[in-house]
């Protein structure tokens, strides 16, 4: 029998750009995350209020329920065609899910705010922290690189490294229909007959990005507090490609099976105090003193 992919041991299809920034902060949490499931907390779901409400600014929904996978799909795509599309009418869109490929696997983000600032979109990721914690270098590494991974996507797709076609090829074909109630619904609310199909929808979500103004190397982290929702802090990020490629071969280590989940490095195991899986699933730096 042949042996599992890493994708097909930890149930994926697809990676995202969470787990490449989530290998920078420790390799094995990420892939323990999968194997047993991950634990939702008070303090995530603090979190994902915040980054509801921030969405809730701009956002606005396809109000249909979909019934087949197509159907869910084409809402996903037209609700981001509707984010990009907002991005040049009022200069901020929020919540805009991102496609693309790295050594042929599939990658997916969504970034959390383009903003246009001085012409140019500006990539903003929000991150939720309690202010008793003082950032260091450790904790703000992962988030830096998964805001330039977000640039260097965006960027494969403006400049037609990843394709309108690479995207049908892996998400579109061999779809079924959409369901005849769902088209009868998009009729109801008035939605162009050319963007009633599928292919339709993403050609349009595509035609958005290749038409934004250009992607600043000046991104942008932000840092709110997780119980007030106010922003504490922010943090330029200037993007650097050649870093990022480096970061991501080694990455994509992991993925291709060249090398087992790596733990956090001996300088680094404080970290393992705020994981729940230390000394039980994991316990490559267990002693009991921490």
């Amino acid at each position: 029998m042949e042996p599992k992919s890493t994708l097909e041991k930890l149930g994926k299809k697809s990676i995202s750009a969470t787990d490449i920034a989530s290998q920078f902060w420790c390799e094995k949490q990420m892939e323990l995350n999968y194997l047993y499931g991950r634990k939702y907390t008070k303090e995530m779901a603090k979190g994902a209020e915040i980054h509801a409400e921030l969405h809730a600014e701009t956002y606005v929904p396809l109000a249909i329920e979909p019934i087949n996978y197509t159907d869910f799909l084409y809402k996903e795509f037209y609700e981001n065609y509707l984010s990009l599309k907002g991005l040049k009418e009022k200069g901020v869109g929020r919540e805009i899910k991102i496609y693309g490929s790295i050594n042929g696997f599939r990658i997916i983000g969504k970034i959390d705010e383009l903003r246009i600032e001085k012409g140019n979109v500006v990539i903003i990721e929000n991150k939720t922290k309690e202010t008793r914690y003082a950032l260091s270098e450790a904790v703000v590494r992962p988030h830096k690189i998964q805001v330039m991974l977000y640039k260097r996507l965006l960027d494969d797709i403006i400049e037609k490294r990843y394709t309108g076609e690479n995207f049908e090829n892996t998400y579109i074909k061999g779809l079924k229909p959409l369901s005849e109630r769902f088209v009868d619904e998009l009729n109801a609310l008035g939605i162009e007959k050319e963007l009633q199909s599928i292919e339709g929808i993403y050609k349009k979500m595509f035609g958005e990005i290749y038409t934004m103004p250009q992607v600043s190397n000046s991104l942008e982290l932000h840092y709110i507090d997780r119980f007030t929702g106010q922003k504490v802090e922010s943090i330029k990020v200037t993007y650097d490609k050649e870093k990022l490629e480096s970061l991501l071969i080694d990455a994509m280590k992991y993925w291709n099976g060249e090398v087992k989940a790596r733990p956090v490095s001996e300088e680094e195991k404080w970290k393992c105090r705020f994981c729940r899986f230390y000394g039980k699933e994991c316990k490559v730096w267990y002693d009991g003193t921490l």
